[in-house]
């Protein structure tokens, strides 16, 4: 199964988060195959085309990362189940770690995994209690929410305080105070999160909460003084930069057992040097053979022959180019471009290929034209006024070799990627310009008028015997992204 989300990333960036979910399977298969192809209908007005924006344009603005899926647990067991895997790990290795204080992998494995188990806990179960349609069951979420996140906080920092009474390496101690300050992060950040959305669309229901949400933050607030803990300050003079660089460097420790490796080639080396050798041997024969008739014809050492050999070797000179670019663009479209693979902690886990091009508007297929073209209007001139990319992906994960890089449940791989829209808005107009009037009270208004670009993704995802079909509208101007829909 192939999961896709999408939001705005910044201004001028868009994420798709990419999840290649190998627990999905029909069939017990040890390998998963995944593609993924998208389609990108850009108006002609951006001029962006094969002559201007090229592979490593595209390739460029592209950005990837790929990551194991964190394994799901709910905030709820995560607070309440003792024999829950993240909790009974934690402990199992907290324990082993008194007997053998100088093996600290496997101990920091388990934090680092309970953090990054935590902050998606925290972050879905703070999003089911937002989502809530009824009242009374908002609530009662709500409470339930504050409650749970009590739980995690305190089941952790039980641990850390048995520490002082052992003989521990520093190392551990560091490790866990890395966790213990991420928690505290991820723990506010979507605690006011959740407090906003509700003060904001329910502010009756939020005035009995208040107290609540008081009472945890600021608990959690002098808990973070007590530890000098850098927290987020109202009147900071430099924007709490200081925080916000320090929280993303927790985040990346939390997450960094999640995070795969990759060694990415060219996937085309072999077949373009097979390629540009036929391209050769082919403008040499034609060269050859014309050296020999006007030899024939002229005879050696003759003038007629010197400059018919100079010619016959400057069309073979092009002869030779032009071949390479025939050969280059029927193969393209049949290959790939790229090949990463990944591993984790040595272990290689799978592969991924991608490939892009500029294609024809008739070589796309009927169904993605179908998607493509709602509007009746439209689809009269939308082979004419727009140009249309094709990104290619394909995936293989292992899951047989999956399975063995570590203890919790991996069940695929998410791959973040972010397109960058900057080239695309370099020609775009003036995002206002002038429409028409209105006269109101005798006196007269202009009227505004607002220049928004639409550039369509269509992407079909193929999963074995199942394809799924999924349209992006990025609405945009010269200032950047204005919606996705």
């Amino acid at each position: 199964m192939i999961d896709l989300m999408t939001k705005i990333h910044d201004k001028f960036t868009l994420e798709f988060k990419v999840g290649f979910n190998t627990d999905e399977a029909i069939k017990p298969i040890k390998v998963n195959d995944y593609v993924m192809n998208t389609w990108i209908f850009v108006p002609n007005s951006l001029d962006i085309n094969a002559s201007k924006y090229s592979k490593e344009s595209f390739y460029r603005d592209l950005k990837s990362d790929v990551r194991l899926i964190t394994p799901d647990y709910s905030l709820h067991d995560l607070a309440n189940d003792e024999q829950l895997l993240p909790n009974q790990s934690l402990n199992d290795d907290f324990n082993d770690i008194f007997a053998a204080p100088e093996q600290t992998t496997d101990l920091t494995h388990s934090i680092k995994m309970y953090c990054a188990i935590a902050k998606s806990a925290f972050r879905d179960a703070s999003n089911e209690v937002a989502q809530k349609t009824s009242p009374e069951e908002r609530q009662t979420a709500c409470m339930a929410y504050l409650d749970d996140c009590g739980n995690v906080l305190c089941r952790f920092r039980s641990l850390l305080a048995r520490l002082d009474n052992h003989r521990i390496t520093a190392r551990t101690r560091q490790v866990f105070d890395y966790g213990d300050e991420f928690l505290s992060n991820v723990m506010e950040k979507y605690t006011y999160r959740l407090r906003d959305t509700i003060r904001l669309r329910h502010p009756k229901e939020y005035a009995t909460m208040e107290p609540k949400f008081k009472a945890v933050l600021t608990e959690e607030r002098r808990y973070r003084e007590s530890k000098s803990y850098l927290s987020v300050k109202p009147d900071d003079p430099n924007g709490n930069s200081h925080f916000v660089f320090r929280a993303s460097l927790l985040k990346k420790f939390a997450e960094s057992d999640l995070y795969l490796s990759s060694y990415k080639r060219k996937n085309t080396f072999l077949i373009e040097q097979i390629l540009y050798s036929l391209a050769a041997g082919a403008a040499m024969v034609v060269a050859t053979l014309s050296s020999f008739f006007f030899q024939q014809k002229y005879g050696n050492f003759t003038m007629p022959f010197l400059i018919a050999l100079v010619v016959s070797y400057m069309f073979k000179d092009r002869l030779k180019d032009w071949l390479r670019m025939f050969f280059a663009k029927r193969v393209s479209p049949r290959v790939y471009d790229t090949r990463t693979d990944f591993s984790i902690k040595g272990q290689h886990i799978g592969w991924s290929k991608d490939s892009f091009d500029f294609i024809d508007s008739d070589k796309v297929i009927p169904k993605v034209m179908e998607m493509r073209s709602r509007n009746p209007l439209f689809s009269e001139v939308s082979g004419k006024d727009e140009k249309v990319m094709l990104y290619r992906k394909k995936v293989q994960v292992w899951r047989g070799e999956l399975s063995k890089v570590s203890p919790f449940p991996m069940k695929g791989i998410n791959d973040i990627l972010r397109f960058n829209f900057t080239e695309f808005v370099r020609k775009m107009d003036n995002p206002d310009f002038p429409l028409s009037g209105t006269w109101e009270e005798e006196s007269y208004r202009p009227i505004n008028g607002r220049k928004i670009y639409r550039i369509t993704f269509v992407i079909q995802c193929s999963y074995e015997d199942k394809t799924e079909y999924r349209r992006i509208i990025v609405r945009c101007d010269r200032n950047g992204i204005v919606e996705v829909i």
